[in-house]
């Protein structure tokens, strides 16, 4: 099938699910997604990112619930959420396509991109208030930028540092995802090295610039110039205690009568005397959250609950967590192959030191250390698909060549 044409049926079949996904389920917040309301309204009502107008907080990105705000200035619904959900879907599955396409090949980026157009869990999502689509969007939009071939190389990479910038305002773990591509230029010598290193540091910069309004707002409301979320110290210690199964977990009574910024570091120094004296349980832990990441994929179907359960009941429900699994269990096992098929085709050093396995793994690692559950996968989707489709464009391709061969034969 020619190229063109394929990508334009998995385009539009891939946006036209999400629409029809949207015109069946409507959105009814549950859970984080509640919350990411409440911050919203809250923005909206009284210009306050807070719990309640008389509780600034910063203890989740603002970037979420201030996408959210902007859509409650036209609609006191949700359509306008829907429509910003869209829209960051249509980027990452064009973003895929473009990225897959740079780095194996187009018929891999038509694979890829498919495989993120028709993923569930993806497509759930836009009836979701949540912080997913749009990082996805975002880091993939910036990767586009970083060591860009074609136009200026200065210009790609302020570009890229900007949007990422923006993408910590939704998630601060961008900050890393430029160190993380400058590792992967060591297997390039190291003066290649060096250059990027030099770009992951400008790229640093700027994300760390474009949040200097908030980290700015956070030391005048807070007390502390804390860059973007204060999250991180309680986050590290949900799976880093004696109690920790790895997930989220309540916070201790302890810190209940701290300031945000308090309970944030003291979170931060319990979880790291944890880890100092009980290095065989924290390794334990990080096994367990290896798995607690990747052992299902049913959070879209969740955070849907009190819209689908009426519709679908509980044998619905169960069948669209059964499929949205299954399907990751797929792609999982696609992208694992896709790295076995690259180390076959380019040596160990190639295959692993390329920006979808590299950002896969830190993205994976990060969470292994942190707190898992399966929605922080979500932002590897798109390297993962493209790992998976080089994994079906080699069976098609050995698949053809082998026909041809009989072709020859007879």
């Amino acid at each position: 099938m020619n190229v063109n044409r394929a990508f334009w049926m998995i385009l539009c079949a891939g946006m036209a699910l999400r629409i029809l996904w949207a015109m069946l389920v409507p959105v009814e917040p549950v859970s984080d997604s509640w919350a990411y309301h409440q911050f919203a309204r809250n923005l909206v009502d009284h210009g306050i990112y807070g719990w309640s107008p008389t509780e600034p907080t910063a203890y989740w990105a603002v970037g979420t619930a201030a996408a959210i705000a902007f859509t409650y200035l036209f609609t006191d619904g949700f359509w306008g959420v829907v429509l910003l959900n869209l829209a960051a879907s249509l980027l990452a599955i064009l973003l895929t396509f473009q990225l897959a396409s740079r780095y194996f090949g187009a018929a891999v980026g038509i694979v890829a991109m498919a495989l993120v157009a028709f993923w569930p869990n993806l497509i759930f999502f836009t009836t979701v208030l949540s912080s997913e689509l749009f990082f996805i969007a975002l880091s993939l939009a910036g990767l586009f930028f970083w060591q860009r071939p074609s136009g200026s190389p200065m210009a790609n990479l302020l570009v890229a540092g900007l949007v990422w910038g923006i993408a910590g305002y939704v998630r601060p773990v961008i900050l890393l995802v430029p160190v993380t591509l400058a590792l992967v230029d060591l297997a390039h010598g190291p003066r290649r090295f060096l250059v990027t290193a030099l770009e992951a540091a400008i790229a640093v910069f700027l994300i760390m610039l474009v949040a200097l309004p908030w980290t700015a707002r956070n030391d005048r409301m807070l007390g502390a110039p804390v860059m973007v979320s204060t999250n991180f110290g309680p986050n590290l210690w949900m799976g880093n205690n004696p109690d920790s199964t790895g997930g989220y977990m309540p916070l201790p009574a302890e810190v209940e009568t701290m300031s945000e910024i308090e309970r944030a570091e003291y979170l931060k120094d319990e979880a790291k005397t944890f880890i100092t004296q009980n290095p065989l349980d924290a390794l334990k832990l990080m096994g367990i959250k290896l798995v607690k990441l990747n052992n299902r994929e049913t959070i879209g179907v969740v955070w849907n609950n009190d819209a689908l359960e009426p519709r679908i009941g509980n044998h619905g429900m169960t069948l669209l967590k059964l499929a949205s699994t299954g399907y990751w269990y797929l792609i999982l096992l696609g992208g694992f192959a896709g790295i076995a098929t690259l180390v076959a085709r380019t040596g160990w050093i190639a295959a692993f030191f390329n920006p979808p396995v590299a950002l896969w793994g830190y993205y994976t690692s990060l969470h292994a250390v942190v707190v898992a559950e399966d929605r922080y996968h979500m932002p590897s989707s798109a390297f993962i698909a493209m790992l998976a489709a080089v994994t079906l464009v080699s069976m098609a391709q050995k698949r053809t060549q082998k026909s041809l061969n009989r072709i020859a034969m007879a």
